[in-house]
């Protein structure tokens, strides 16, 4: 009864990682589609210089959406 009880709890705290995980990866790819938006928009304007520490930043995005989902599956492995 009381491993049945532990079980649920771990359950719910796992899917509120999850669902927190799933925020915070909506937030990082908006940012990641405003920051394209912006530089293609200087990049029509004829100012090309945001270009490359936009495409370091968005690396930097990639990076940390991998690094996510790389621990959504180690969670997803624990079960």
């Amino acid at each position: 009864m009381k491993r049945n009880l532990t079980e649920r709890l771990r359950r719910r705290q796992k899917s509120g990682v999850l669902t927190g995980l799933q925020v915070f990866q909506a937030v990082l790819l908006l940012l990641q589609l405003y920051l394209f938006v912006s530089v293609l928009e200087t990049m029509l304007a004829g100012h090309a210089h945001t270009a490359i520490p936009a495409a370091g930043f968005s690396i930097l995005l990639l990076v940390a959406n991998v690094w996510m989902l790389i621990g959504i599956q180690k969670l997803e492995k624990q079960q």
